[in-house]
């Protein structure tokens, strides 16, 4: 299997997405950027609640909890169903699978383009 490489900084991808013609590392497929690894990243949404010592010190996100994730994929499903094509939808099974930050930023994409 071929390893793909970051169209950003050169590192190995993180694959997340089916059929990607640009691979993304974590840090660039989470919003990051892609300075971030999947280690960093979530050692600070795990200690989200420290004031130093983050690896990025102006995360202040906390997690959502299963009531607030079961809420935003049900959201974005009815404006994606509002606004895109039945083809270019992404299925609740692929939704259920990001991460939070994804989510509310394909909520903010989404509330966007209304």
């Amino acid at each position: 299997m071929k390893k793909l490489i970051c169209c950003g900084c050169d590192k190995p991808a993180y694959t997340i997405e089916y059929g990607t013609e640009r691979p993304v590392c974590y840090g660039m497929w989470t919003t990051w950027g892609c300075y971030y690894t999947k280690s960093m990243i979530e050692y600070d949404r795990k200690y989200c609640f420290q004031k130093e010592g983050k690896n990025r010190e102006d995360y202040i996100a906390l997690p959502l909890d299963t009531k607030e994730r079961k809420k935003i994929i049900k959201h974005i499903d009815e404006m994606q169903q509002k606004l895109y094509l039945k083809l270019s939808w992404i299925p609740l099974e692929e939704l259920a699978r990001w991460h939070d930050e994804k989510l509310k930023t394909q909520v903010r994409m989404l509330e966007a383009q209304h």
